[in-house]
């Protein structure tokens, strides 16, 4: 779950619950996140204990749970003192033995035996005697912490005793499930019982495997190895020892890391590689160092006198060695000060100091945690010593007393064995609840699975449905927006045709008018001038020709039937024989034509008589609406647009102008600016909008501005290249 998604949920009532629920399992396998999480959360929501108490306590829990994690013990310490001294132990029971929980974890990882076991028995008593119902998950890890305390006091009865308390009261629960079968396996190996020390260390793999609980897996990996090293198969322990060092390094947690290190060097010395194993021991040792954790320094420092005894170097191991022992003592960690006191012993002993050595095994013997074993060890050892130094009457007491405690060790073995059996029938067990929890899990899985598969199916069909109701939705607008395009359309080719045969009836009649004027006039030999009358008609019979002309010239450009002839001409000559025929036009009418030609040949493939006749509709435009001893400018020339030659030719005349309305309607047809005036001047109002539609052919622009000169600037496009 993201920061975004935690601080969503968060926002609403008693949904803390879950994002506890995630950082919880967050904390298993990558702690700095959840770390970062929770203090981020805590910011940002500012709660508190007015606001919402618990979730105020559950983050500041999971941030302390994280630094001990990470090694943070005095910002741990920090939090788990206030949220103590918070909660009043009759209002708020349970949150005061969370604080507890918190204050017996930081114990522990200091090596305080005594504080560990006295916090969790507080915790432990204030539970029993609360009259709200008992959260056993909470007495379960209680329980967990005070095995781990007699598991490290050597009395591995009541370590047992209560490491199987808390499986009985974790519910269940596959991380703690897994926690508590590890420690398990821990004292087993401890007692000896290889056998079922694996079988426990295997459960607990596999519940963290199956939860993909990286830290727990590296615990697994870490005993496993452990018992690996004690049975003398020393590549499987170097293996296992490695595979758990690279998942604590992920992690971060310097108190697995450092004892990985630590392993490591065992591993490495007992395979004859000292080198090796003096940079893992002395990395663990820079470790440690930083935790404030003498017992775990006591073991660090052990394994460092181990490889200088290795490396002959007695003195020096002595030292070390000497030191370890204050540490462990101090700390009250006998099981540490045991591991100490047998290396002092292999000391003595290459070093022959026999009244040293004797006071180390008698010492040794004294000493709860020393099992059988190490006894008849012990006395094997001091029989011969004492046979080397002459001292037969103690050596043959030392004998007496490793026969003895061998034929108790035999005892013992035998007593084990049966009770093994029983064991071995409770793990069974134990791995058929397991398996029956992970069937159980599995069909709650599925059925989860199931329901999210009907959930989605019923989200897909609702999705179905309203995509097919928007579908038809969307198709009957369409096809009504289609319809009333089509009506729109039939309606405006219809006002179109309308107005065409208004326009065409108007521009005809005029001639026709005055042809049947003409022609009555003849007819009634009342017109005394024949010839001019003559004259007439076969003016008014040009200009009907040329308006026929026109429109049937703007109907097939209409139509896309008229073809272009394209080839290349030469542009400048095209120009100049137009203009000559427009010359005597222009004189005649006392107006001025001004031509500007270019230098060079301009070379341009075009349709050369649609071309001219661009160029004749503009200089007709110009000579017909231009006033006299008006101007009219031309001017053909090579312009560079958006990286194209183009040729431009621009027809420029002097007043009349046009308004900017009229300016854009110029190219309509049969738009006139002046009607009468135009009527009179004999054209057909088609010329400008034929003009656009030939170079629209060419695939050119034509556009119309308000002249320099006070008319219109027509100018013509045309791409060369």
């Amino acid at each position: 779950m993201t920061l975004f998604a935690c601080a969503t949920v968060f926002a609403e009532p008693h949904n803390w619950q879950i994002v506890d629920a995630t950082l919880q399992q967050q904390l298993e396998s990558n702690p700095e996140l959840a770390l970062q999480q929770a203090q981020e959360l805590l910011k940002k929501e500012n709660y508190s204990p007015d606001s919402n108490r618990a979730a105020w306590f559950a983050l500041n829990e999971v941030i302390a749970h994280a630094q001990i994690s990470m090694g943070l013990y005095d910002e741990a310490a920090h939090i788990a003192n206030h949220l103590y001294k918070t909660h009043d132990s009759r209002l708020f029971t349970e949150y005061k033995a969370r604080a507890i929980l918190l204050k017996a974890m930081l114990a522990e990882r200091h090596n305080d035996v005594e504080q560990t076991k006295e916090t969790v028995q507080e915790g432990l008593a204030l539970l029993a005697n609360s009259k709200v119902s008992l959260n056993q998950s909470l007495q379960a890890d209680l329980y967990s912490l005070l095995s781990k305390g007699y598991r490290e006091s050597a009395d591995y009865a009541n370590a047992l005793k209560y490491a199987k308390r808390a499986i009985e009261l974790a519910n269940n629960d596959s991380s703690r499930l897994a926690r508590f079968h590890n420690k398990i396996g821990v004292i087993y190996d401890y007692t000896g019982n290889v056998e079922l020390a694996l079988k426990h260390h295997d459960l607990s793999l596999r519940l963290r495997q199956a939860t993909d609980n990286q830290q727990g897996i590296s615990d697994s990996l870490y005993n496993i190895g452990e018992i690996y090293r004690d049975m003398g198969r020393f590549p499987q322990a170097l293996k296992h020892f490695l595979q758990a060092l690279k998942v604590d390094e992920s992690l971060g947690n310097p108190y697995h890391v450092a004892n990985s290190h630590g392993k490591l060097g065992q591993v490495y010395l007992a395979m004859g590689k000292v080198d090796l194993a003096l940079e893992h021991i002395n990395h663990g040792i820079y470790i440690t160092k930083k935790m404030n954790a003498p017992s775990d320094m006591a073991w660090q420092k052990s394994n460092l006198a181990r490889a200088y005894i290795a490396k002959k170097q007695f003195d020096k191991a002595l030292n070390i060695a000497n030191d370890a022992l204050q540490l462990a003592v101090a700390a009250k960690a006998k099981r540490t000060e045991h591991t100490v006191r047998m290396v002092l012993l292999d000391i003595f002993i290459a070093q022959k100091r026999v009244d040293k050595a004797a006071e180390q095994i008698d010492l040794l013997l004294s000493m709860a945690n020393t099992g059988l074993q190490y006894q008849s060890e012990l006395h094997k050892v001091s029989a011969q010593l004492y046979e080397q130094s002459g001292d037969t009457r103690n050596a043959y007491s030392a004998l007496k007393r490793f026969v003895e405690t061998q034929q108790k060790l035999h005892e013992y073995i035998e007593q084990r064995q049966s009770e093994r059996v029983t064991q071995n029938v409770e793990v069974i067990r134990q791995e058929q609840a397991l398996k029956l929890l992970q069937k159980e899990q599995a069909l709650q899985q599925a059925k989860l699975d199931n329901l999210e598969l009907q959930r989605k199916m019923v989200f897909l069909v609702l999705l179905l449905l309203v995509g097919v109701a928007l579908m038809i939705y969307f198709r009957l607008r369409a096809k009504q927006k289609l319809a009333n395009l089509s009506a729109d359309m039939l309606a405006t080719n219809l006002r179109e045709k309308n107005q065409l045969l208004s326009d065409v009836s108007h521009e005809l009649r005029t001639p026709l008018a005055a042809l049947k004027l003409s022609i009555e006039l003849l007819e009634h030999n009342i017109e005394p001038d024949t010839e001019k009358a003559y004259r007439k008609v076969h003016q008014k019979i040009a200009q009907l020709d040329h308006l026929i002309a026109d429109i049937y010239r703007s109907a097939q450009y209409d139509n896309n039937v008229m073809q272009l002839i394209k080839q290349r001409v030469e542009l400048n000559e095209l120009v100049k024989d137009v203009v000559s025929d427009f010359k005597p036009q222009f004189d005649a009418q006392d107006q001025a034509l001004d031509v500007e030609f270019m230098s060079e040949q301009l070379m341009c493939e075009v349709d050369p008589e649609r071309f001219k006749q661009i160029l004749i509709n503009l200089l007709n435009n110009s000579l017909a609406y231009t006033h006299k001893n008006g101007q009219t400018h031309l001017c053909l020339q090579v312009v560079n647009l958006a990286n194209k030659r183009r040729a431009l030719l621009s027809v420029s005349d002097s007043e009349p102008g046009v308004t900017d309305e009229q300016l854009n309607k110029i190219f309509e047809r049969f738009y006139r600016v002046d009607a009468s005036r135009s009527r009179d001047s004999g054209g057909s109002g088609l010329g400008l909008a034929i003009c656009k539609q030939i170079v629209l052919a060419h695939e050119g622009e034509i556009i119309a501005e308000h002249s320099d000169y006070g008319g219109i600037t027509f100018k013509v496009l045309i791409d060369i290249d």
